[in-house]
């Protein structure tokens, strides 16, 4: 299946290059970063002939020459003129070719170039950050009398964050069109690539809960499961390392982190500890303060993989589900009474004594809420449309109900607390009641 989708992608761009090579270009841009592999460093200006919003890239290609090659957006400046993009160059031309290297963890990229001023992003020991001009800001004290010598710099970071960086923790370099540093100073030493590209890798990455992966596999989109703030935050950009997931949060303020043995990294200062498994795959350790210790695997998510669009698709399933059962004026049995589904979610239903108290408990009034809470496994989801959960009014318990909507009526078929597991149902019930509900 991946080869014959990353044949499809390569087709894909194939086309749109073909489509693309005759088209009126986009213009010109300057790169603000260097691209050591073709040889170019940053001030040069390319030609942009074509921009990608699906994977943030701009085909570009220097001007005279017939190469196209792809850069992040980020990596260079908006396309516009040949003029204007020299122009926009010129603005960071005191600190062309320009590098800084974090002399420590956790150093602060601020909206403001004011030590109090919200953060943007949190470099860590050895990040390399492009310098691109130099402002004024507020003076950072050592104390109470004692500045802290250095400058406000406006920098960039390998991925297109911007911000203001104090440059007391920075040491400044300068590297050539092949991303070799200049000079024979200590700098010389520097390498430009981060030294632990798998720390790097780990921090920017988003991280979710491991089920995560099996439930979009099998389709299974599981809303009290499945949420956007689930996951763990390494700190990077927020500041607050976050364990988030049902029924656990841990969070502590994030310091930088240290790789400790192979693939094991503690983050300075807290009780969380990173294990890497692979690219896609890390354990959070978590140790309390009584000495327990708590462990959770998180996955990556595939760039395709939209999270949003994903719960709001099956937010919209179980509406539509339940707007099918509100255009029925009402079903009704002899036997099981009238059941009226209305609109907002809720119900009345009269005439059930022969469910009660096996059933429906004596206390519940012919009124109340209906949902579509759980989801059907797959031995289950060709011969029911769902479950239904009703809370009767008067009864603190949930009442859970398979269905089926038919052409000549409603069926549905009681399961007890037995039946569910994980918010699927997996069988049904021991002694179940079958009723069935005319139109």
């Amino acid at each position: 299946m991946k080869t014959i989708r990353l044949f499809l992608l390569t087709i894909s761009f194939v086309f749109t290059l073909a489509l693309t090579s005759c088209a009126h270009p986009l213009g010109y841009s300057a790169v603000l970063w260097n691209i050591p592999e073709y040889n170019i460093q940053d001030g040069t200006i390319v030609k942009v002939y074509f921009k990608s919003n699906i994977s943030q890239v701009y085909i570009v290609g220097i001007p005279g020459q017939k190469e196209r090659f792809e850069v992040p957006l980020w990596q260079v400046t908006t396309p516009s003129s040949k003029k204007k993009a020299m122009k926009a160059f010129n603005h960071y031309s005191e600190y062309a070719h320009q590098y800084g290297k974090m002399k420590v963890d956790g150093l602060p990229v601020r909206e403001e170039p004011v030590n109090t001023s919200k953060q943007v992003y949190r470099l860590h020991k050895d990040e390399v950050v492009k310098i691109l001009f130099k402002g004024e800001g507020q003076d950072v004290m050592v104390g109470k009398n004692e500045k802290l010598p250095g400058d406000w710099l406006y920098v960039m970071t390998d991925g297109g964050s911007k911000g203001w960086c104090f440059s007391y923790n920075l040491t400044l370099f300068e590297i050539d069109e092949t991303g070799a540093v200049v000079g024979d100073s200590a700098e010389d030493e520097i390498i430009v690539a981060n030294e632990d590209t798998i720390l790097q890798q780990v921090l920017n990455a988003k991280w979710y809960p491991e089920a995560y992966t099996r439930l979009l596999a099998d389709n299974q989109i599981d809303l009290e499961t499945i949420k956007l703030n689930y996951g763990f935050d390494t700190g990077i950009t927020s500041g607050k390392i976050q364990v988030n997931i049902p029924e656990k949060y841990h969070s502590a303020k994030y310091a930088g982190a240290e790789k400790i043995r192979d693939n094991t990294y503690q983050f300075t200062g807290t009780p969380f500890q990173l294990m890497v498994r692979n690219k896609d795959t890390i354990v959070v350790n978590y140790t309390a303060r009584d000495g327990s210790q708590e462990a959770y695997t998180f996955v990556t998510l595939a760039e395709d993989v939209d999270l949003t669009k994903i719960i709001e698709n099956e937010r919209k399933r179980r509406n539509e589900m339940l707007n099918e059962l509100y255009k029925v004026t009402s079903f009704n049995s002899q036997n099981y009474g009238q059941l009226v589904i209305n609109s907002g979610k809720t119900f009345s239903w009269n005439g059930f004594t022969l469910l009660v108290p096996d059933v429906i408990p004596s206390s519940a009034k012919g009124r109340g809420t209906v949902n579509v809470k759980y989801l059907l496994s797959k031995d289950f989801a060709g011969r029911y449309d769902g479950v239904l959960t009703f809370k009767f009014d008067g009864c603190s318990d949930e009442i859970n109900f398979l269905y089926k909507l038919s052409n000549e009526g409603l069926n549905l078929e009681n399961i007890d607390f037995y039946s569910i597991k994980d918010n699927v149902v997996i069988s049904r019930a021991g002694n179940p009641t079958v009723m069935f509900f005319d139109k």
